[in-house]
């Protein structure tokens, strides 16, 4: 079978990067045909991404004029050219009205598949929007995939699960004595509203209030870095906490998991975490918040697979901590994390869960005729004096090209950015089908 993958290149960093890059070299040793294609542009930069995912043997995707329309025609030529069976897209909005156009002109035949890795109202409105043109989406999340029926309107039988994976070696205990000092760690993008990073020196506070001698390493970046390194200060003098940056899969395993008791997550909402099971595949302890898409999905459960918490409360993070001074305690949760991982979310795992959702992708009943293609806003002048097909056709004809300030704006992930309240109704609609029994969900 041939398969299209179509994913950003602005970033090199994170869950969705790993997974893709973990996932096709797997895809094509089972025999499968795969061609990653990443956009080429001034923040999404082909060579980078490349260097980065040498296995992806990524092509480029390039926009001459940078507009919505060039988007489209550089997507939809190479569906054209291509003509592959199934075509996966990974936050990459434009590739839903160019299926469209490819299929009108009956020179596209294939299937496509929208990948979801977030719970943000903009990808599920992103559903609604082109979900008529889309014959599947593979959820790495169970809640996610529920949201994807009940909040993007897809038919349930068009929505599949197939979770990360990440490798799993022979169980051995987490190094040191937890009783003498509990060695802690937190791996993650730098930033707030999801990952809630700004918890953590609230959760040092409240081990300092217990007489918790610990030490905390923190790999990762973001926006929020200069800001937590303020509050951290303190530890940081005293050699408690470490920020470490950014940190890559090979040091993570030389450094961090496996050598830490336990691994601490913030977070508001995830569709994995894929740092949690690398954690538990070393023989780390998860003490977690009971963040949106921990219920449904039913990986950690309290007091078994993880310690749980509620979401931002430093006093009860630190109460679940404490306990895992208890050798016994911390031995048992690692062992049973390591054993879910090994049976759940493993690479061979995950690769099977995948495998078999492009087969039922294929499998499914062949989509009514779609609706017709979105038409882009006018993208300046041109577009408005002699319309988007014949605007783009002079724009690239003289060489014109817009600048973009952002790699959001160049190649958007999605049709449009959920405002804060949106955002807010959606995570606690989110919470009550994830945590129905919890009523803070």
């Amino acid at each position: 079978m041939k398969v299209l993958v179509l994913a950003p290149s602005a970033y090199l960093l994170g869950g969705v990067q790993d997974w893709l890059a973990n996932l096709v070299p797997g895809l094509r040793a089972g025999g499968l045909d795969v061609t990653v294609a990443v956009p080429d542009g001034d923040h999404h930069r082909h060579g980078p991404y490349a260097r980065a995912y040498p296995a992806l043997a990524a092509q480029p995707l390039t926009n001459p004029s940078g507009s919505a329309e060039g988007r489209i025609r550089a997507i939809a030529t190479l569906l054209e050219r291509l003509d592959p069976q199934l075509v996966l897209g990974v936050n990459l909005v434009d590739l839903y009205p160019a299926v469209q156009r490819a299929r009108r002109r009956r020179r596209f035949h294939g299937r496509v598949v929208m990948t979801l890795h977030a719970l943000q109202t903009e990808y599920f409105d992103d559903l609604r929007r082109h979900g008529a043109g889309i014959d599947a989406v593979i959820a790495t999340n169970q809640l996610a995939c529920r949201l994807a029926s009940e909040r993007g309107g897809m038919t349930p039988s068009r929505v599949l699960y197939a979770p990360y994976g990440v490798p799993v070696q022979p169980w051995r205990p987490p190094d040191g004595d937890p009783a003498t000092t509990l060695k802690l760690a937190w791996v993650g993008r730098l930033e707030q509203a999801q990952k809630r990073v700004h918890d953590l020196p609230l959760l040092l506070r409240e081990l300092q209030t217990l007489a918790i001698n610990v030490e905390l390493s923190i790999a990762g970046d973001g926006e929020e870095r200069p800001a937590l390194e303020r509050s951290l200060a303190p530890w940081i003098e005293g050699r408690k906490v470490r920020l470490l940056g950014h940190v890559d899969q090979h040091r993570l395993a030389d450094e961090i998991y496996g050598h830490h008791h336990a691994l601490v997550i913030t977070s508001a909402w995830e569709t994995g975490p894929i740092v949690a099971w690398q954690a538990m595949a070393s023989g780390m302890a998860v003490v977690s918040s009971r963040y949106v898409g921990s219920g449904l999905e039913g990986a950690l459960e309290h007091d078994v697979t993880a310690l749980l918490f509620p979401c931002g409360d430093g006093a009860a993070a630190a109460t679940q901590l404490a306990r895992l001074r208890q050798p016994q305690l911390l031995e048992r949760l690692s062992r049973a994390g390591h054993a879910l991982v090994a049976g759940r979310y493993s690479e061979g795992a995950s690769l099977e869960a995948w495998r078999q959702a492009l087969v039922q992708a294929m499998a499914l009943p062949p989509l009514a005729a779609g609706p017709p293609e979105p038409t882009p806003a006018p993208a300046g002048r041109l577009d408005r004096w002699l319309g988007q097909r014949r605007g783009e056709d002079l724009r690239q004809l003289l060489g014109q090209r817009f600048r973009h300030g952002s790699a959001g704006s160049e190649w958007p992930h999605s049709g449009g950015a959920g405002d804060g309240a949106a955002e807010a109704e959606l995570l606690a609609a989110a919470g009550r089908l994830d945590h129905p029994d919890d009523p803070h969900g």
